[in-house]
């Protein structure tokens, strides 16, 4: 800033970016999002599911034990429900385990 001018609105949320901005807000807002909602589902179990990507509607799980990958198969279809209600409009079609 040089001297005399005045400054610039500081931003405190991906929110007050503006329009120029949309396409990364909407991104960064849904995986902080999904990061959180990911969080409170998996619980305890979350030391076993690392959450690796989403593309395209998949999200990537990295499970370090094979009995955390057997119990994340059968909770599969369960997380994706619970996970899309914190959404407005379902994203996550699938999950895949690495």
């Amino acid at each position: 800033m040089k001297f005399g001018q005045t400054p610039r609105k500081a931003w405190h949320s991906t929110r007050e970016l503006g329009h120029m901005f949309n396409g990364l807000n909407l991104t960064l807002n849904r995986l902080m999002v999904l990061d959180h909602v990911w969080t409170r589902l998996t619980g305890s179990r979350g030391q076993f599911w690392r959450l690796q990507g989403v593309k395209g509607g998949t999200l990537y799980v990295k499970v370090t034990v094979s009995v955390a990958k057997n119990h994340l198969l059968t909770q599969r279809e369960t997380l994706i429900r619970e996970m899309n209600k914190h959404f407005d409009r379902p994203w996550i079609q699938k999950i895949e385990i690495l």
